[in-house]
């Protein structure tokens, strides 16, 4: 076995206990330029980060409900924290569902252009990969997608991890959730994030956020107006 420095050693330790660290010097994202770069969070996922480890500390677990504008890097920050997540811990795991075919494509190559350009100290040995799943060997942790059309989508295994995208453009919202969010325990360390943009006043988006809002229930709104933008 391969001898590591002391300077590998605190690279370990830093990037499994900070993200925003982590997200900068192991994770490449593909931003609209098309140049891959490296993630360095900007002001609103900053500002979610910030939300959800204080939720964390408060509650032992993240509930968020994200409505935002489009594309302020929501859906990004989300699945970096989760393939951070994912790789420190053994046993987890992580489903994205989202609203059709192409956007779960893209979250899912995504979370793969996370695993493929990782800092080799901290990438764990990939025992499947295909167009649905990305599992861990040793960890026993992974990853998988799914599109909101088949009823009873994310039902079949317990999820510590939950990604809903685009959440108010669900057809049959109700039915997903019920099956999908109930397949996450009420436990310490799991994360169910819901986001989207606006789709009307109506439907299961909707009545959550209005509930957020009037401080009901576990879920806690973060709203993203068009306005908040900056490096």
């Amino acid at each position: 076995m391969t001898d590591i420095t002391d300077e590998e050693l605190q690279l370990r330790q830093r990037a499994k206990d900070d993200f925003p660290y982590f997200a900068e010097k192991c994770l490449k994202i593909r931003p609209k330029t098309g140049r891959v770069r490296a993630f360095k969070l900007n002001a609103v996922q900053r500002r979610i980060h910030e939300q959800a480890e204080d939720q964390l500390q408060r509650t032992g677990k993240v509930r968020k409900l994200v409505l935002k504008a489009r594309q302020p890097g929501v859906s990004t920050y989300v699945e970096g924290r989760f393939y951070w997540r994912t790789i420190h811990a053994k046993g987890l795991r992580t489903f994205i569902l989202t609203h059709k075919d192409e956007a779960t494509e893209n979250l899912f190559e995504m979370a793969k252009r996370f695993h493929a350009n990782n800092n080799p100290l901290l990438q764990p040995q990939t025992e499947r990969s295909n167009a649905k799943e990305l599992k861990f060997r040793v960890l026993d942790s992974s990853y998988r997608v799914g599109t909101a059309k088949a009823e009873g989508v994310g039902r079949s295994d317990t999820i510590q991890l939950f990604h809903g995208s685009e959440v108010a453009h669900w057809p049959n919202a109700e039915k997903h959730a019920a099956g999908a969010l109930q397949a996450v325990p009420n436990a310490d360390g799991t994360e169910v994030w819901l986001e989207s943009t606006a789709n009307g006043a109506s439907g299961l988006f909707y009545e959550m956020v209005l509930q957020a809002e009037a401080g009901c229930g576990e879920y806690e709104l973060i709203f993203i107006p068009w306005l908040i933008t900056g490096p």
